[in-house]
């Protein structure tokens, strides 16, 4: 007698979509210049998360609105918007475009977010290294950092008085 499962369904979940927004996604950088921490975020980003948890694939497009980068002065906003910065009159965004890519480092598994940034613009490819967070079995955060040398895309160090590299975070909330 053979027994077989005709008829059976596994269950399988379906590829989700969030609307990103500032109510779920923040973006920060940081920077280091020779006189202070440099740490920033955007207020106003837009963009789509589409991610499939059986594949353990994701596909991020999130754009970021510079002029409502928010820093510590009005002073520094000034530098940061300039047009040596982020040149916000002539770039007023930046997008960030990228695949989720997991892998396995030393018997466990990480993920990579691996896209391209553009900002000022220039497009050049940027990895993310990528945790996604739980509770119990549902996904309620992703939390991405890289840091990437700000002068491929034409920003000024003001005279070597900034540090070049710059990290960047993204942390989406899955409400």
């Amino acid at each position: 007698m053979a027994m077989g499962f005709s008829g059976a369904r596994v269950a399988v979940a379906a590829p989700q979509v969030l609307v990103l927004n500032p109510g779920n996604t923040e973006a920060r950088l940081h920077a280091r210049s020779a006189l202070t921490d440099i740490d920033g975020s955007f207020a106003g980003v837009s963009g789509r998360l589409q991610y499939d948890l059986d594949r353990q694939t994701c596909h991020v497009d999130l754009t970021m609105d510079v002029g409502s980068l928010k820093v510590g002065s009005a002073v520094m906003k000034q530098i940061m918007l300039s047009g040596i910065m982020l040149d916000s009159d002539a770039h007023p965004t930046m997008r960030y475009v990228g695949e989720c890519r997991p892998r396995i480092v030393g018997g466990e598994v990480h993920s990579q977010l691996v896209g391209t940034l553009t900002m000022r613009g220039k497009t050049h490819p940027v990895t993310f290294e990528t945790q996604m967070r739980f509770s119990g079995n549902t996904l309620h955060q992703i939390v991405s950092n890289a840091t990437f040398d700000q002068r491929l895309w034409g920003v000024s160090t003001l005279l070597h008085s900034v540090d070049p590299m710059v990290r960047s975070e993204t942390v989406i909330t899955l409400k």
